[in-house]
C-alpha cells in the first residue's frame, strides 16, 4: 500500500499515495503535505494521486499532478444525502479538469453505515490512461 508515499511505475510515471486527512484523529500522527509528497519528482513525467477524500483540488493543481483519483464520497448513498456531498465537495462524483488537472472522485461499490445504496449508483472504474 501506498502510504504517503510515491513510487515510480515503470520507470514512466509517479504513483502517489497519501494517508487519509483523518488520520491524525485516529493515530495521532500527521500524514505528509502534498508539497512535501511532490518534492523532487521530474515534473516531465505524469504524476498520478490516489487520495482518499477530495479536498483542495485547487492545490492539487498548483502542484503539476496530472491525474488525482479519489472516494470517500459514496455520492451520499442514500438520497438526500448527496446534497450534503454536493455542497461539502467540490467534486462528488465523477470527472472534472481543473487547469491541467484531471479529476476522478468515484463513488465507489460498496457501503458505509447501512448497507444499502438509494439515489446514486454502485461502481467500479477502469480508466484508460495515455500521456503524450
Amino acid at each position: 500500500m501506498l502510504r504517503d508515499t510515491v513510487e515510480m511505475i515503470g520507470e514512466c510515471i509517479y504513483l502517489i499515495g497519501r494517508e487519509d486527512r483523518d488520520k491524525q484523529r485516529f493515530t495521532g500522527k500527521s500524514r505528509k503535505s502534498l508539497s512535501e509528497l511532490v518534492s523532487g519528482l521530474d515534473p516531465s513525467y505524469p504524476i498520478i494521486l490516489l487520495d482518499h477524500q477530495p479536498f483542495h483540488l485547487n492545490q492539487t493543481t498548483r502542484l503539476g499532478i496530472d491525474l488525482s483519483i479519489s472516494g470517500h464520497t459514496h455520492h451520499g448513498q442514500l438520497w438526500p444525502f448527496t446534497y450534503i456531498t454536493n455542497a461539502i465537495y467540490e467534486i462528488s462524483q465523477g470527472y472534472k479538469k481543473i487547469g491541467n488537472t484531471h479529476f476522478y472522485v468515484s463513488c465507489g461499490y460498496g457501503t458505509w453505515g447501512p448497507p444499502v445504496r438509494l439515489g446514486n449508483r454502485p461502481e467500479i472504474v477502469v480508466l484508460n490512461i495515455t500521456f503524450n
